[in-house]
């Protein structure tokens, strides 16, 4: 009951049993037997039709991809490293696509991480600011 915040508290502090806790707290969070199946089904897409967006960061656009990615892998579905790494490569706004070339044809994709991928991409988002601030 202390690791509750004072909103999940006020759901349960009634009920009598951990269990009855627990199920309640499951059904707020996961939803019911029919929800589940319609919420992925929305995760799926959302993982399907991820793109960053124009103006968006690199860490911002992985922070967001995180999130799709947990919430998958709570509901059960998972992807493999070289999923994630062929749709962040690909969710890439057209001005990075030289660089998602270079990278598909100077690395091996199945054995390049996600985080190393993340730290190339940055490095070119602070080659891609120095340009533009260099043009202003």
């Amino acid at each position: 009951m202390c690791a509750l915040s004072e909103e999940e508290y006020t759901k349960v502090h009634s009920l009598n049993s951990a269990k009855q806790m627990w199920d309640t707290l499951a059904l707020t969070y996961e939803g019911s037997l029919e929800v589940k199946p319609n919420k992925l089904s929305l995760l799926v897409r959302k993982y399907e039709l991820f793109e960053m967006e124009e103006n968006e960061s690199i860490q911002i656009m992985f922070g967001r991809f995180q999130t799709i990615v947990n919430e998958l892998s709570f509901l059960g579905t998972t992807y493999d490293n070289f999923d994630h790494v062929d749709k962040l490569l690909h969710s890439l706004p057209r001005k990075w696509r030289p660089q998602v070339i270079v990278l598909i044809a100077s690395k091996n994709l199945e054995k390049l991480s996600l985080e190393e991928l993340i730290g190339l991409l940055k490095v070119h988002e602070l080659e891609l600011q120095q340009d533009d601030a260099g043009r202003k």
